[in-house]
């Protein structure tokens, strides 16, 4: 069996997800930290798996914790560079600067191949075509700039950190015992007026799960789910480093996604697509795609 089918299609239902992300920030939820404070909420379910554990020592929960706090931040800044700039370029920036800083701290410990090297420098050349546009028009924003570079720094030390933890216990027991650091989380949100306020309005929650928006939301979570689901089983199927390779046909997803959802949503979703920023747009993507296979080589 072919594992094909089901890694783009994991990919088309990740684009999926981050674009509902990023219409819930322009149309819904105005603060990222709602968003972070929901999705941490539903992480907190895994807990209910604990009875089938293993229980981590000192180290390994210390660990797994300090990653799922790096990541929990990482996505609020991934949140903060989606409300401000274009979804087609905020995630291959990100999913670009992620590999480069894990390269980075690779190097300190053993030597980089010639093609890490090759893929450094066409992941940095990809960024460059996908910002090109912006950095000729000089509209490219510095605050979604600052923004996509925390996220990238908060998720690699997470994986760093994760990496550590699952050299000393199996995956589910990890992942399961780091969600933990997440309840007192929501409970000093809960606890601060100022930060409660974002979360419970006088009309009740920010995000009814009733309305429209709520599907949204809904939808947006389960195109996660569903999409890490059939990463893991496309993994099952073929080596992880085929299974990565395909990762730059997301970018290409959002970005079709992308034209087809500014025309009924222009606000949320404008971007300009002349010829000239639709070559860039391409060259872009390309290279990120080779970039991110030449690095699982």
């Amino acid at each position: 069996m072919s594992h094909l089918p089901f890694t783009i299609t994991a990919y088309f239902f990740n684009a999926l997800s981050v674009l509902a992300n990023k219409f819930l920030l322009n149309k819904t939820i105005p603060d990222p930290l709602i968003y972070v404070f929901y999705i941490s909420l539903i992480s907190l379910l895994a807990i209910l798996a604990l009875p089938f554990t293993r229980v981590p020592n000192i180290e390994v929960f210390t660990q797994a914790s300090a990653s799922t706090i790096l990541w929990t931040a990482g996505a609020y800044f991934m949140f903060k560079a989606l409300k401000i700039g274009q979804v087609s370029r905020v995630i291959p920036i990100i999913g670009t600067l992620i590999p480069l800083i894990l390269l980075i701290f690779a190097s300190q410990t053993y030597a980089i191949s010639q093609t890490q090297t090759w893929a450094v420098l066409i992941l940095t050349a990809g960024m460059i075509f996908l910002t090109m546009q912006d950095i000729l028009q000089k509209i490219l924003n510095k605050r979604e700039i600052v923004f996509e570079v925390l996220s990238a720094v908060s998720f690699a030390i997470s994986y760093i950190i994760l990496r550590q933890a699952y050299l000393n216990l199996d995956f589910f027991s990890v992942l399961v015992w780091s969600r933990l650091i997440l309840l007192p989380f929501i409970v000093i949100v809960l606890l601060i007026p100022t930060l409660r306020s974002k979360i419970i309005t006088p009309a009740g929650l920010q995000i009814n799960f009733f309305s429209k928006e709520g599907l949204v939301f809904l939808g947006g979570q389960a195109s996660g789910a569903i999409s890490e689901f059939l990463l893991l089983f496309s993994i099952s199927l073929a080596n992880p480093a085929l299974v990565n390779s395909l990762q730059g046909t997301q970018y290409v997803f959002l970005f079709i996604l992308a034209i087809f959802l500014s025309k009924k949503f222009p606000a949320i979703f404008a971007e300009k697509y002349d010829v000239l920023n639709l070559s860039f747009k391409f060259m872009g993507i390309c290279a990120v795609a080779v970039g991110l296979y030449l690095l699982t080589q």
